[in-house]
């Protein structure tokens, strides 16, 4: 209570005890509230003993708090010394650490210069040997032995080269010529699994409505579209011969390939087709000892090993088989096309349901189970203009108009249906539009009321 009439003395004693401008602040606003306080409490008569007591006690008190504050400052020091010896640490370990990596990064460059060496060699030599085998093919004669064996010694002079490699590169090779984008394989195995299906006959368009006896059928008649397609020599001893090489043609549609007897030690093309995920493959391998499975029926036939998985050279990884337009259906589209009684129905619902997408001949011919399919589809472009739905093939104008309406463009022996709905002047700038007889038409909408379309 003796203090409380100077404020001045404990603020100066305040600044000479406590060093830290924080604590110091507090400790201001801790010893105004004290004066306040004594202010506010009742006045009675002191003695100057009393004073001095109170005056002592309070110094008292902020002596305690400077040492409390000198202790602080104590531990925190401390602390940013643990700190500094911590970071120096970390920093030291960084360091030898970012040594290690930049040592293993340049070992890695370094061995990835040789494997990049040693490949570059290897093709160079394939590419030797191709060229070789290729004059001695264009040269319309076998080799005299003299010169085969001055062939071979070539060969053998080129580390990890053999003739069996050769022989198998030479096919790869003749084999991406003829088809490097894998498209005229597509429709060799798109053919062979419509056939096998038969759907004008049978009505049957998908792959697991094949019987066993059928799907294993699927391998004679790849090979016979192949011979014909790419107009294969046969005069062989085995399936094909590809620019000079006997080869032996295996398909499968499951996991492995069974190699027959005559075959054990030949060059084998290898055709592999998945329905359920819709991919197909082709790739070339020499059936060796090695890459044979041990065991053999009672005919000689020996599955590859995964030896000889992995030993295959791949010309078509995965491409994407052709997906039969109705398998891409709907269950209730496919169901409202089947419920018609007649051909020229079916066909009719087809466009109206499968519109935009490309609809092949075979389609057709399963839909309408009959053998003059296309007329069924010029019989359904007729009644289906009454309804605004336009069916477009290969002829006259319609690829143009396919295009102009971006839709996929009819190549012979397709069909593309659209609705369309008449175009104003607004939607005619702004695309996809079309004029049909003097008319300007557009990609019909959901709620486009059906409008019947001129001749054209």
């Amino acid at each position: 209570m003796g203090l409380k009439n100077h404020q001045g003395l404990v603020a100066a004693l305040i600044e000479i005890c406590v060093a830290d401008p924080v604590e110091a602040a507090k400790a201001q606003r801790r010893a105004r509230a004290l004066l306040k306080r004594a202010w506010e409490q009742p006045v009675r008569a002191e003695s100057g003993q009393d004073k001095d007591k109170d005056c002592t006690a309070h110094l008292a008190k902020l002596v305690h708090v400077h040492e409390q504050l000198l202790e602080t400052q104590a531990a925190l020091g401390r602390a940013l010394q643990a700190k500094e010896q911590a970071e120096a640490k970390l920093d030291a370990h960084s360091s030898s650490r970012e040594e290690e990596i930049a040592e293993l990064r340049q070992g890695l460059l370094a061995v990835t210069g040789e494997r990049d060496a040693a490949l570059r060699t290897v093709q160079e030599a394939k590419q030797q040997i191709t060229a070789l085998e290729r004059k001695l093919a264009a040269a319309g004669r076998s080799p005299t032995p003299g010169r085969k064996a001055e062939q071979r010694q070539g060969m053998e002079s080129i580390p990890g080269i053999t003739h069996s490699m050769d022989e198998v590169a030479v096919v790869r090779d003749e084999l991406l010529r003829l088809d490097p984008s894998g498209r005229r394989m597509t429709a060799v195995l798109e053919h062979a699994t419509e056939k096998l299906l038969d759907g004008e006959l049978t009505g049957r368009f998908r792959w697991e409505e094949l019987t066993k006896s059928e799907k294993a059928m699927v391998g004679q008649v790849v090979e016979n579209l192949m011979r014909h397609d790419f107009r294969f020599d046969t005069s062989g001893s085995l399936d094909i011969r590809i620019a000079g090489v006997d080869a032996e043609l295996r398909v499968t549609s499951g996991s492995t390939w069974i190699i027959p007897r005559e075959a054990h030690g030949h060059v084998c093309v290898l055709v592999r087709l998945d329905h359920q995920k819709g991919l197909w493959s082709l790739g070339v391998v020499r059936a060796t000892e090695e890459l044979l499975v041990a065991g053999a029926n009672k005919d000689g036939k020996r599955n590859l090993s995964r030896a000889g998985h992995e030993a295959i050279e791949w010309i078509h990884k995965d491409s994407r088989l052709p997906v039969n337009v109705l398998n891409r259906l709907p269950a209730a589209d496919l169901q409202a096309i089947l419920a018609q009684a007649r051909g020229q129905g079916r066909v009719n619902e087809l466009f109206r349901v499968a519109q935009r997408q490309s609809v092949t001949l075979p389609v057709l011919a399963t839909v309408a189970r009959q053998r003059d399919a296309g007329k069924r589809a010029r019989d359904a472009r007729r009644i289906l203009a009454a309804e605004g739905i336009l069916v477009l093939n290969h002829r006259n104008s319609d690829p143009e108009i396919a295009r102009a309406l971006g839709l996929p463009v009819p190549e012979k022996g397709t069909w593309v249906s659209v609705r369309l709905a008449p175009a104003t002047e607004e939607e005619r700038g702004s695309g996809r539009s079309v004029l049909l007889s003097g008319t300007w038409w557009r990609l019909a909408k959901p709620d486009d009321v059906a409008s019947p379309l001129p001749s054209h």
